[in-house]
């Protein structure tokens, strides 16, 4: 079994602190205290959640373990707390039903789909009439909450999630019949 050296922890901590950025974490710290609301905003949820739980908690840990400003807090009401945070975060964030998720693919197919997705995540091309109008029929939630299951897979952790769901919102009125 392989053993997790100092530096390897650190490391692990510095690319958490990075996912999650000064901004979000001092968005969650100060909704820590037992008497502070748990309200983060949607962008430090999708940072959150994106970041993983096991991240949010270890930082957590370690500011409780070295910042002098939590050296009497009550570490089970903390992670209590953080935990509350995690979870309002997580329900917040999430996609509807993989049934409702299942017939957004179906309406869109997976040509169309692909090319949506080329376009959202790398800018490849523009999207075909064709694909326009499958994405325009599927409907704006359909999309939504298809954008919303892709910010949680690991491959694009890195991406900032409000700007991808801004983006995604564009390329769906780009796509929608202009009245004259």
């Amino acid at each position: 079994m392989a053993e997790i050296t100092a530096p390897d922890k650190e490391e692990s901590l510095l690319e958490c602190a990075r996912h999650i950025g000064s901004y979000c974490g001092n968005e969650v710290l100060d909704s820590l205290p037992s008497h502070a609301k748990t309200t983060v905003s949607a962008d430090c949820c999708y940072k959150i959640i994106q970041t993983g739980y096991s991240c949010h908690t270890r930082l957590t840990l370690f500011v409780l373990q070295s910042d002098s400003e939590y050296k009497h807090a009550n570490l089970t009401r903390v992670l209590a707390k953080n935990d509350k945070i995690f979870h309002k975060c997580d329900y917040a964030t999430q996609p509807e039903s993989q049934r409702y998720l299942s017939k957004c693919v179906e309406k869109i197919g997976i040509h169309c789909g692909k090319e949506v997705f080329d376009k959202l995540v790398y800018n490849k091309n523009n999207i075909t009439g064709c694909c326009c109008d499958k994405l325009v029929d599927m409907g704006l939630r359909c999309h939504i909450n298809m954008v919303k299951a892709l910010i949680r897979t690991p491959a694009l952790r890195d991406i900032d999630a409000v700007q991808f769901l801004k983006k995604s919102k564009k390329i769906f009125h780009q796509c929608q019949p202009r009245e004259e």
